[in-house]
């Protein structure tokens, strides 16, 4: 991870912490929360990456469970960049925030 310990990125996640970080020029927003006993982890485009018309319809990826491991884990695991999982590409991301 450019710019920052990618231990204390992931360990960050299971806290829900907001977080921002840049992968092939996209500045990407990640956070967490906890509602009614479930645990949330969504991630979406920084705001500054939108058209001024943007509509919000629903986040790039989101995953809920009754436990932060769990959504750390889909998370750690879901494809999303460019067919490839998180620490597959992770020297290419720049935690910015």
């Amino acid at each position: 991870m450019i710019d920052g310990n990618v231990k204390e990125f992931v360990d960050n996640l299971y806290y829900g912490s907001e977080m921002y970080f840049v992968y092939k020029d996209k500045k990407y927003f990640i956070q967490g929360w906890v509602e009614n006993e479930m645990h949330f982890l969504v991630l979406d485009y920084e705001k500054s990456n939108l058209p001024d018309d943007y509509t919000f319809k629903s986040y790039i990826w989101e995953h809920k469970a009754k436990d932060s491991n769990e959504c750390v884990q889909a998370f750690l695991d879901a494809p999303l960049w460019d067919g490839k999982t998180f620490y597959e590409v992770e020297r290419e991301i720049t935690w910015t925030e």
